[in-house]
């Protein structure tokens, strides 16, 4: 998933962050490097499950796409992380507002909440994971096969000969063709 959509959302949709939302690869350098002034919001990428493929003649896959929205609240003046904690909950309530139902873009199903949990809490900070997921599917146009499909000629028609078998024909040493085309038929196919 393009995680810069979900990063100008939120600085659209999320009065309490304005523009302090960013990009991370990772939770684990954040509290180290985040610099931001709280509250905050970082955009991460979460794993991505996939189904097995769907179609037995053409590739078709689901994934479940998932990322994290890590907000950062102040938890100066309750080390207990009490006071942060209420602050979280109207954020999730603006997080919600901002992404549940919404689809990224044409090829993503609409956003859902898949859960939250505290993942760093320090006597400056409180660090709380919201995760989100959308479905997408890998189509064939994506894939090898797909490339391998679009490399082959174009398909103008096709030209039918029937070599009919009678199992009971006594003039036939071993049962198969015999080499007499009994049936044919030209199709073509019209270009538009």
């Amino acid at each position: 998933m393009n995680l810069s959509l979900i990063i100008t959302r939120l600085r659209e949709r999320c009065p309490v962050f304005g523009p302090r939302v960013a990009g991370a690869a990772e939770f684990k350098a954040l509290p180290e490097t985040a610099n931001l002034p709280v509250p905050a919001a970082y955009v991460l990428p979460l794993d991505d499950k996939a189904e097995p493929v769907k179609e037995l003649n053409e590739f078709r896959q689901d994934i479940r796409d998932s990322f994290a929205v890590v907000v950062v609240v102040s938890n100066k003046g309750d080390e207990r992380g009490q006071a942060a904690a209420a602050d979280l909950h109207a954020i999730r309530a603006e997080l919600w507002r901002a992404l549940l139902g919404w689809e990224p873009d044409t090829d993503y199903g609409w956003i859902e909440y898949e859960g939250g949990e505290v993942v760093h809490m320090d006597r400056a900070r409180l660090y709380y994971q919201f995760e989100f997921g959308a479905d997408y599917t890998i189509g064939p146009e994506e894939t090898g096969q797909g490339a391998d499909l679009d490399a082959l000629p174009e398909f103008h028609g096709a030209g039918i000969r029937i070599d009919a078998i009678d199992p009971a024909d006594p003039n036939l040493s071993r049962p198969g063709p015999d080499g007499r085309i009994e049936a044919e038929a030209d199709f073509t196919i019209p270009t538009t």
